[in-house]
């Protein structure tokens, strides 16, 4: 292309935002290790944050191949090359959109199971502080005043 300045700008954003969310997702990561989980979570946490690396490094990969493809490579003789380098950069984003939606889908099911758990657990808790009352209760009843 004549000008390869709007490319440079957008290619050396999405660095920047790659890089961002490389570095804090390594940092969750590291911090997982420290922290006192039931497995299942931990599993959870560990396949999110390993979906989230991908779109990192995928948003920092194409931030690397825009500038490159539209600036670096001579594409007027090479139409079919164009194509295909194009394509793949389709590729990429069209596999972080499904990385984002597979990440909204094992948020959603997650949240959904923990919910459902903390509510059995809600209702067993409201059960046995009943049976205590009732307990209390019969007690003083039964205890001469």
């Amino acid at each position: 292309m004549d000008n390869p300045i709007p490319a440079l700008i957008f290619g050396g954003f999405l660095i920047a935002l790659g890089g961002f969310l490389l570095f804090n997702q390594k940092k969750l990561n590291d911090s997982l290790s420290d922290q006192d989980l039931p497995e299942q979570e931990l599993k959870f946490l560990r396949l999110r944050n390993r979906r989230r690396m991908q779109v990192a490094g995928l948003i920092l990969l194409i931030g690397i191949m825009i500038p490159t493809g539209d600036s670096l490579i001579p594409w007027g003789h090479a139409l079919v090359t164009f194509a295909i380098y194009w394509l793949i950069v389709l590729g990429l984003a069209f596999w972080i959109i499904l990385l984002a939606l597979a990440d909204i889908v094992a948020t959603r099911t997650h949240t959904s199971v923990e919910l459902t758990r903390l509510q059995i657990q809600q209702q067993s808790l409201e059960q046995a502080a009943k049976q205590l009352r009732k307990a209390q209760a019969a007690a003083r009843r039964d205890s001469p005043s």
